[in-house]
């Protein structure tokens, strides 16, 4: 059977402010200039190099400012550092992007198999539940459940396992979905929502409709 691998934040779901916007704002509180963009792929670089869950966060790992501000060139004296690592940037709010319903419905319509492949907290159940997402997932595979996070591979695996197969990985962070599946031996494709990765030319789309097309080629549906 066909199996499509879906990420969930920034792919299927919006959480309202998105990590790195209130990273970028904290950072600015501690009179830091940055841009959106700046952030995110400093933070996305920074989160590329963690995939095992750190037992304080709850299925994510702990970011690490120093190294998020390497990643950004940006030198800053060690007591922003730490006021910035006090804070929270998680965010409970959270609600469907407009693409997310159609996308799954076609997939299911045309019997492919739909696995979430996920770093989260243990909120992820409550957030699809929440959301309607079951109806639409074959299974559900998290970093708070299996202990692993992307890019490492074992959690793919663990996808790959519940599958009984391979298949196609699509989620929003280079660094971690299209690496970490790549490393798997899973064929990636990008979810460039926001025009942040534009280095990247081959498997990358700009919205789950584009995605749905791109699946269609490649999974022969």
């Amino acid at each position: 059977m066909r199996t499509v691998f879906v990420d969930m934040g920034d792919t299927l779901v919006k959480f309202v402010p998105r990590m790195h916007e209130s990273v970028a704002n904290a950072m600015r509180e501690q009179g830091i200039e940055v841009t959106e963009k700046e952030v995110f792929r400093a933070l996305m670089k920074h989160m590329g190099k963690s995939n095992f869950p750190h037992p304080d966060h709850d299925g994510l790992s702990k970011l690490d400012f120093a190294d998020i501000f390497y990643e950004m060139g940006k030198p800053v004296d060690l007591e922003v550092i730490k006021n910035l690592s006090s804070r929270n940037y998680l965010s409970d709010r959270f609600e469907l992007y407009d693409d997310a319903i159609p996308f799954l419905k076609e997939l299911k319509s045309n019997n492919v198999k739909v696995i979430l492949v996920t770093n989260t907290t243990r909120k992820v159940h409550t957030i699809l539940k929440t959301l309607g997402l079951y109806q639409y997932l074959d299974s559900v595979i998290a970093s708070c459940d299996v202990g692993v996070m992307k890019p490492n591979p074992k959690i793919f695996y663990h996808a790959m396992k519940e599958a009984g197969g391979t298949g196609v990985h699509i989620g929003d962070v280079y660094e971690i979905d299209y690496v970490g599946a790549k490393r798997a031996y899973l064929e990636p494709i990008l979810l460039d929502r926001f025009g942040f990765y534009e280095e990247i030319k081959e498997n990358k789309v700009s919205d789950l409709y584009q995605a749905l097309d791109l699946l269609k080629e490649k999974l022969k549906f």
